[in-house]
């Protein structure tokens, strides 16, 4: 055992022991002799459940009972007549003081106990009783509780909860109102009030019924209330829980947030998200609805958008849900408060018409193409076109599904009469929105047609695909229409995915110009019109010869126009320069013999 802990405990006992010496006594009596008196009260003493020392005054160890040999891991059967050292340093074992008159007797690492030790003078004040009682469990009692106080302390002002303490007439005990961030309510009015003085009328008559029958049935109940405040609505739910006598708990959570979701999802699983008319879903069960003979006569109207997936393929989705929304706004314009409209697919839409007769579908139909013609007077960059079709059940051996695929297939046909106009008034738009974007004027785009022309006579370039190498010229940046102009006007460095972008116009123009007949067969040409001679271009890295000989020549003019003209984002350079230029791209990114050829025809014109 460690000195200086055996010398505290010792100097804690000699100085008791110099307090018996120093006591008045007119008794004479030898120790021994007065202790032995006392063996009654020493037998009782053996079976208490404290540790037990007697000790003389001059600091010898009289009686130890069980419980202290026990603390002091004593071996041996007595230690009696022995000097209270003997029994301390021949403990084995590490004391140490945890505070006055308490201390920690260390028998292992895992094995720790603590005692509070007290004095009593017996017998004429000849002989000490040192008393040891184990307060560990009590000790270890205390700090768990601690613990646990300080855990519930953290679960309570951490709780998304409002924690009301109250009694049975509805006075605010206690409270604690966790993390709330944002609640109707304000926490620093529940001090000594009454819920009638915090809450609305009808929900403080609410919690003091529920108070009663909580303190009656002694069981937890609950209840959802909705607070309106600051123009804004909060949803909550109230729980009663018995506490002490008379006392309940009140727990108050905002569920307002769940209840938006609720909400939002139960308007989803009706409404379509983009448009807000109802969806497929909700289509479906309304077509076993409207079987009713209650609803007869009992119309269909199919309405689908025309050229959703080129605008999609050419502009993006982006656009393509604007032009959704546009469609569903005037499909909405037309009806009264007895139709219901749907979006059943992408691109197409269904009306359900109770009770209503053929003039009134073919009336329907003429609104909505009027409403389209006028939007597209005001839209001119993209018209919009519906094909519609229609189909009465007019008696109950027709079920809804029929009057479907009846009015489905009537639209089909409609589509095909009206196809090609559609798609010539899409594509109409889209080259009018290309000319709208284009920065080159008039004199370019004449200059960049000669001197294709002139180029593809110098390499003897078949004279019957003269049309269509002019057809080229006018048409290889459809695609641009897909970039918008912040991007194609940018004067300062494009990003990374601002480049992505404009590159993509390759991909974007061949699309459009397989959708139409004029342009198809040069649809590839506008798809390669940026590939390199070394393989470095886009879209598909393809090389030399792979690149078609109109690509590769128009690659060189259109390049040596763009250096030669001045552009919003960059300064004109003089020919000789664009001469040097093209000679230092030569087999690099243009084909080596047609910069030659084309580098003639400069030189000739300087």
């Amino acid at each position: 055992m460690n000195d200086t802990l055996s010398n505290e405990l010792l100097t804690l006992f000699t100085s008791r022991i110099n307090r018996l010496n120093k006591q008045d006594s007119s008794n004479t009596t030898n120790n021994q002799e007065s202790f032995d008196r006392s063996s009654v009260i020493v037998q009782a003493l053996i079976n208490i459940p404290n540790g037990i020392l007697i000790i003389d005054n001059n600091s010898n160890l009289l009686f130890i009972n069980k419980v202290a040999k026990k603390i002091f891991n004593c071996k041996k059967n007595t230690y009696t007549n022995q000097h209270i050292s003997f029994l301390i340093n021949n403990s084995y074992i590490s004391i140490k003081q945890a505070k006055d008159f308490q201390y920690t007797f260390a028998y292992s690492k895992n094995n720790i106990s603590t005692y509070n030790i007290e004095f009593k003078e017996i017998v004429n004040n000849t002989y000490l009783i040192v008393t040891f009682k184990d307060e560990t469990k009590l000790n270890k009692t205390k700090t768990d509780l601690l613990n646990s106080n300080s855990k519930y302390n953290l679960l309570i002002n951490n709780i998304p909860d409002i924690l009301l303490q109250l009694n049975d007439k509805g006075d605010i005990i206690n409270y604690n109102y966790g993390q709330l961030d944002d609640s109707c309510f304000n926490p620093d009015q529940y001090h000594n009030k009454n819920i009638f003085e915090v809450f609305p009328i009808e929900i403080a008559k609410k919690i003091k019924t529920m108070i009663t029958k909580v303190l009656s049935s002694n069981d937890t109940k609950e209840f959802k209330s909705t607070i309106q405040k600051l123009n804004k609505t909060y949803h909550s739910i109230i729980r009663i829980y018995p506490n002490n006598e008379g006392e309940v708990i009140c727990l108050i959570r905002d569920i307002s947030e769940q209840i938006l979701i609720e909400n939002k999802l139960e308007y989803l699983n009706i409404y379509d998200s983009l448009t807000g008319l109802f969806n497929r879903t909700y289509f479906e069960n309304r077509l076993s609805y409207y079987n009713d003979p209650a609803f007869l006569p009992m119309g269909l109207v199919i309405c689908d958008l025309n050229g959703l997936k080129l605008v999609n393929d050419t502009l993006g989705h982006s656009y393509g849900d604007i032009i959704i929304k546009e469609s569903a706004n005037i499909i909405k314009l037309s009806l009264s408060n007895y139709e219901e409209a749907c979006r059943i697919g992408g691109d197409e839409f269904a009306i359900f018409f109770p009770n209503c007769s053929e003039s009134l579908l073919i009336k329907y139909k003429d609104n909505v193409i009027n409403k389209l013609n006028e939007y597209n007077e005001s839209n001119p960059k993209l018209p919009l076109s519906f094909s519609i079709g229609y189909s009465i059940k007019s008696n109950t051996d027709v079920d809804m599904n029929t009057i479907f695929i009846a009015a489905d297939n009537n639209m089909y046909h409609d589509k095909l009469l009206q196809g090609i106009k559609n798609r010539n008034a899409i594509i109409e738009g889209l080259i009018q929105s290309l000319s709208n974007k284009e920065y080159k004027n008039a004199d370019l785009k004449s200059s960049l047609y000669n001197y294709v022309m002139k180029l593809a006579k110098a390499i003897n370039y078949p004279e019957q695909n003269m049309e269509n190498l002019k057809l080229f010229v006018n048409f290889h940046d459809l695609g641009q229409v897909s970039i918008s102009n912040e991007i194609l006007y940018k004067q300062e460095p494009l990003t990374e995915e601002e480049i992505n972008i404009i590159k993509r116009h390759s991909e974007v123009g061949y699309k459009i110009s397989l959708s139409i007949p004029n342009l198809f067969h040069i649809a590839d040409w506008i798809l390669k019109h940026h590939e390199w001679w070394n393989g470095e271009g886009y879209p598909l890295n393809i090389k030399g010869n792979e690149i078609p000989v109109e690509c590769r020549l128009f690659a060189i003019v259109e390049s040596y126009i763009a250096m030669i003209s001045e552009k919003p984002y960059k300064k004109a350079i003089s020919k000789e320069d664009a001469i040097l230029e093209l000679k230092r791209c030569s087999s690099k990114q243009f084909d080596p013999l047609l910069v030659d050829k084309f580098i003639d025809i400069i030189k000739q014109e300087l």
